[in-house]
């Protein structure tokens, strides 16, 4: 897949709309910084923003992806099949969002048990040993929530595959 041909197809595709990369981005409810990184093959859309884009310029998906138009139109089939794996997708990643809204409120009230202790100025080796728990597992939760929100984790995903493929 050629990310800069896709781009650069979905650039003439808006061109010849006449719409600018802000009203592109606001029909799909994005960012213009968005749409230029798509046009510059910099990365894709999600895959149902995709099928959004074909929908919207009545093509194919696989003309999109390949970056160039074609004849043949997809089957409904297939049309269904990319939709259940986007929502799929999609499913996966409520499920893992809420386990990173579990680990927060956990890692809360570990913060508010470390407030306590301090407070009360509770001291021994159980107290610390809790203490420095509190400590290390707010830390881990915090740089789980920077790798979820600034969406490193897919990244982190792709690396470990392709280790694991080797």
């Amino acid at each position: 897949m050629d990310l800069k041909k896709i781009g650069l197809f979905l650039k003439e595709l808006r061109n010849e709309r006449r719409l600018s990369q802000e009203n592109f981005a606001e029909i799909f409810h994005v960012a213009r910084r968005t749409v230029s990184r798509w046009e510059t093959g910099r990365n894709l859309p999600d895959i149902v923003i995709l099928i959004e884009i074909a929908e919207f310029y009545d093509l194919d998906l696989r003309e999109i992806l390949n970056g160039e138009r074609k004849d043949q139109k997809m089957d409904a089939d297939i049309k269904d099949s990319v939709l259940q794996a986007a929502q799929y997708s999609n499913e996966e990643r409520k499920i893992f969002s809420k386990t990173v809204i579990r680990l927060f409120v956990f890692a809360l009230i570990l913060s508010i048990l470390r407030i306590v202790i301090n407070r009360l100025e509770l001291a021994g080796k159980w107290f610390d040993f809790v203490a420095g728990f509190c400590d290390g597992f707010v830390i881990v939760t915090l740089v789980v929530g920077i790798i979820h929100s600034t969406k490193y984790s897919a990244k982190l995903i792709e690396a470990k595959q392709r280790i694991l493929k080797k």
